[in-house]
């Protein structure tokens, strides 16, 4: 019998956690692989919505003109966000909502649509929300709206050039529930991926403390630290599997430790919560938080134009970088304006500022205990960088297209390690039996000839009598 020693102990915890959450991780990776590219492919399938020709010679229309032309399209829905691209050839998107009217208790429900909010409510749970509405995370603050409408602008001749959803946008929803839920009921699914998620984090680090040499007396030798950075391509089926589930798996460790810890944050809110303390900053703060109040004017305004406030921000945040304007929804919310670069290697960061848009001016807001104007990414501690990027970490967007890419082949490779780490199981049970029926082989031989031996020398001594 084998002695149990502490290695033992981890690679019995790696195989049995593994044989445990396998499935599982197998179909979270793999989704999550699939996901990754998601705007891209969106890109590709409707090219007219995203990407337009630029006029020799001519500058994009003001702000108030496109939302002039859409307001016109679009009667009876506000809008909530525009987001102007960095790239002089993408289109203007804005995200709409049908507009709240007031309660009138005499005033009959409408027969057509949902007869009351619950109901409303009951429809997107179940995913039978009408068409073109997608579930869209605005760049505004405290809105709480999740479906809106997407309308794109060509931001040089106001011309809408598509609405509504994306039509690859079912398929990457259905990739997403199985992502995050294992398209089972939420208050099932939730848990159940945030459980194989704490079990992958133990198998990375179990799996890394098994890559390290066997003995004390290894660590000094090169010898025994060669075999885990090799990836041997012709010795055949076997060793190539050995070295994909050991070498990559210590290549990419922290790139899925990455992913794991911060996909917790949408699995378990006790995670989340000493995760922000132990940040120092709250994770998805945005989700909860409100505009500035703007103070009341003495005198009737309509207000600064947007495109007076964008002048103004280009001097406080100068430079090129994709704008999210989160229009007021209210007479008393400030007009929140974010900026940031975008590119293959850019940081997936924005400043923020507010605005008082009656007066023009910039509300300052508390920040780090200082009152600031802009809310700079760059000014917030370690901690509040990790916490803000927690949803870019995970996705892999963190730098840009440079970033999604590594990500997408290190999920690429995770999605293998179930298979891997299966088949070398297998390939041990059945090389164990066949090493005991070799043994039992050769144990009835030797007695067989021991017969025979036996036989042998009881002819011999009657032939002598």
């Amino acid at each position: 019998m084998r002695a149990f020693t502490v290695r033992r102990f981890f690679y019995e915890i790696h195989l049995w956690l593994g044989i445990l959450s396998g499935i599982i991780l197998f179909v979270v990776c793999l989704s999550g692989t699939i996901y990754t590219f998601r705007t891209e492919v969106q890109h590709f399938a409707e090219p007219e919505k995203y990407f337009v020709e630029v006029p020799a010679g001519e500058r994009p229309l003001s702000v108030e003109e496109w939302i002039s032309v859409v307001e016109k399209e679009k009667p009876g829905m506000q809008i909530n966000t525009i987001t102007i691209p960095e790239k002089a050839n993408r289109t203007v998107t804005m995200a709409l909502s049908k507009k709240e009217e007031k309660k009138d208790t005499g005033n009959k429900p409408q027969e057509t649509g949902n007869k009351n909010r619950g109901e409303g409510n009951k429809s997107q749970d179940t995913g039978s929300k009408p068409r073109g509405e997608v579930k869209h995370a605005s760049g505004g603050q405290g809105s709480g709206r999740k479906n809106q409408y997407m309308v794109y602008v060509n931001p040089y001749t106001g011309e809408i050039t598509g609405e509504g959803a994306n039509i690859v946008d079912p398929f990457f929803g259905s990739v997403m529930r199985l992502h995050r839920f294992l398209w089972l009921p939420t208050e099932i699914g939730r848990p159940v991926v945030g459980a194989a998620t704490l079990i992958f984090i133990v198998l990375c680090l179990t799996g890394f403390l098994l890559w390290l040499p066997r003995t004390w007396k290894g660590f000094s030798q090169w010898k025994s630290w060669k075999p885990g950075f090799r990836v041997r391509l012709r010795r055949g089926a076997w060793p190539f599997i050995y070295d994909s589930h050991n070498s990559l798996g210590f290549y990419l460790l922290l790139p899925l430790l990455l992913m794991a810890l911060t996909g917790l944050c949408w699995s378990f809110s006790w995670y989340r919560d000493a995760a922000s303390n132990f940040l120092g900053d709250q994770i998805f703060k945005q989700r909860n938080m409100k505009p500035e109040k703007v103070l009341p004017l003495t005198e009737v305004s309509v207000g600064v134009p947007i495109s007076e406030i964008l002048r103004r921000q280009e001097e406080l945040t100068p430079g090129p970088g994709e704008i999210i304007i989160s229009l007021p929804q209210n007479a008393e919310s400030a007009l929140v304006i974010q900026k940031g670069r975008t590119g293959f290697f850019a940081l997936a960061v924005k400043d923020k500022t507010q605005w008082d848009r009656f007066r023009g001016t910039v509300i300052p807001v508390d920040h780090l205990g200082q009152q600031v104007e802009v809310e700079r990414f760059s000014d917030k501690p370690l901690g509040g960088k990790i916490a803000a990027s927690i949803r870019a970490l995970h996705l892999g967007d963190v730098t840009g297209l440079s970033s999604k890419i590594f990500f997408f082949f290190s999920c690429l490779v995770a999605t293998t390690f179930p298979i891997t780490g299966a088949a070398l199981w297998v390939r041990k049970i059945f090389a164990r039996r066949r090493a005991r029926r070799n043994a039992e082989s050769e144990s009835s031989s030797e007695e067989g000839a021991s017969e025979n031996e036996e036989v042998t020398s009881v002819q011999k001594s009657q032939e002598i009598s």
